[in-house]
Order: structure tokens, then sequence, then C-alpha cells
């Protein structure tokens, strides 16, 4: 507990953990989250360990582990899985979906929260409301209009008038939805709104215009809310469901996700097989935690100038 020497605020103190009963308590809520991380951890184990066994071992074995663990045995497992579940296109439309929706997102959300916070055009409070209002929305309310919307885009009348484009099938009625996020927009107008209006006065006056202050200070200003953003937006994009099994039919530009949802479903498909697809299809997500760990616990660090 040497960590713990110059704690003088919040549940337990120094001083308390000094005492029989702080101690205690300590050692209990450590307790409870070692058990909490165990059930966490636990599926995802068993979910490696079962995609090693056999087809009949799955069914016959009671073991917890494999019989023959090896990592010759992983390296066929993965090679076999992948021959036969062809993630190949899948993986690469999943890809491609995932980097245009975040550019849309992050490009759209960030001059819209500079637009709320900065600029203030007439009417922009009662758009804003009306942005924050649709959170409180469900969105199984919006399922059937936006789907019709896009069936002929932009005037959501009946195709067969030939009046608008149809947009199903396509990724254009996943980006265009995605793009207008409302937390991120009030994420980014929060983050706008802690930079003193004296460093925008100061860029003005050096001659920099609204496009100028927007991409020179307001974006590096905040960082943090683009990397926080960029990584809830590359996940959530690569685990989506719901929306790419909706819109899109074509075989050709099926998803991760729809892919595996109809590999569940396929009766050839083997249960190791099967598991073994949900880790490769869990591995980019992986790597975007990886790559963006040191920047999630990371503060948010908006600085100013006095007038």
């Amino acid at each position: 507990m040497k960590r713990f020497q110059d704690k003088t605020t919040g549940l337990l103190t120094n001083i308390d953990l000094k005492g029989a009963k702080g101690k205690i308590i300590y050692w209990t809520f450590f307790a409870i989250l070692i058990v909490c991380c165990l059930l966490t951890f636990l599926p995802a184990v068993w979910t490696v360990f079962t995609a090693l066994k056999g087809p009949n071992e799955i069914y016959t074995s009671s073991s917890f582990f494999p019989e023959n663990l090896s990592w010759s045995i992983f390296v066929d497992r993965v090679k076999d899985s992948w021959n036969q579940l062809k993630f190949g296109k899948s993986m690469i439309n999943t890809f491609y979906f995932s980097i245009i929706q975040w550019l849309f997102k992050i490009g759209v959300c960030t001059f819209a929260g500079y637009v709320f916070s900065k600029l203030k055009p007439k009417g922009s409070t009662m758009v804003f409301t009306l942005i924050l209002w649709t959170m409180m929305m469900p969105a199984q309310m919006r399922t059937v209009p936006n789907y019709i919307s896009f069936l002929s885009f932009p005037f959501a009348s009946r195709s067969e008038f030939g009046i608008g484009i149809n947009l199903l099938d396509t990724y254009w009625p996943l980006w265009l939805g995605g793009a207008v996020d409302a937390f991120a927009i009030m994420l980014f107008k929060n983050a706008f709104d802690s930079i003193s209006d004296s460093v925008v006065e100061a860029a003005t006056i050096d001659g920099a215009n609204k496009v100028q202050v927007f991409f020179t200070m307001m974006i590096p200003l905040s960082t943090p809310i683009i990397i926080y953003e960029s990584i809830m937006t590359l996940s959530g994009s690569w685990s989506n469901f719901f929306g790419p099994y909706l819109i899109i039919q074509d075989s050709a530009k099926q998803l991760l996700p729809a892919k595996i949802f109809l590999m569940s479903k396929d009766g050839t498909v083997k249960q190791n097989t099967y598991l073994m697809g949900l880790i490769i299809a869990s591995i980019p997500q992986l790597l975007i935690y990886a790559f963006f760990k040191r920047y999630i616990m990371g503060g948010i660090n908006v600085g100013g100038v006095k007038g």
C-alpha cells in the first residue's frame, strides 16, 4: 500500500488504511473487483479454448481446456476457419465502411460543434435543442422513417413514382445516418465552449478567418475529444449489425457482423469454426484498443488566455 501514503482524499485515506477497519474495507473491495474481473474475462477464455477443440470434443468432453493445446493447432484452426468462412471480402468491406464512417462523423460533428459554440448563427439555439431532443427518442422509432427516406432519397416518397434516389443496398444511408451524432455534437460544442473567446479574437486580429480558426486552433485543442470519438466510431462501425443487415442485401457488400450472423444460421458450419470466426472478427477491435489505449484515460486539457 505504499502508493497510498500520500492519499488524503477519497473513501479511504492513508490514515484509514493504517487501521484494521480500513484494511478490511480495502481488501474486501479488492476481492470483489478480482471476482468481477474473472467473471468478465471467463467467457472470452472459454471461447478461445472451445474454438481449439475438435467438433466431437466440444459435445463429449466436460473439460474446460482442450485435449491438445499448442501453437500449431491454433494456427491450423485459424487457417481452416478463414478458408471455410471466407472472411476476406467482408473484412475489406467493413474496414472501408468504418474508415469512411469515421471521416464523415468527425468532419460533420466537429464543424457542427464549432458552429454552435463560436459562430452561433441566428436560430442555432433552437436547432441545437432539437438535436439534443433526438437523444431522447428511441432509435426504434426512427427505423421505418429512415428506411422510407433512403428508399427514395431525399423526398421519402414511394419509389414507383420515380422521385428521388434509391440508396438501399449501398453504404450511403449508414454513412449519412452516422455522420450526425447528437452526443458527439454536444461533446464537441462543450469542448469548444471551454476554449476562451480571447483565443479566437486574438487569431482574428492576426488575420485568420473563421475556417482558419477552426482548423488551426479548434481542432488541435480538441484532440482528446477527437481521439475518444475515433475510438467509439471505429469500434461501433466495426461491430454495427442491425443497420447494415437492414440496408445491405447484396452479399458482395456484406459487412462482418452480418456475415457472422448468417454463418451462425448455416448448419454446415461447425461450432468450433464459428467460435474461431468470432475470435478473428474481434481482432481489429483489440488492435483499435491497443493503438489508442494511451489516449483513453488521457485528460482533456483545453487551455485559454486571459484578456
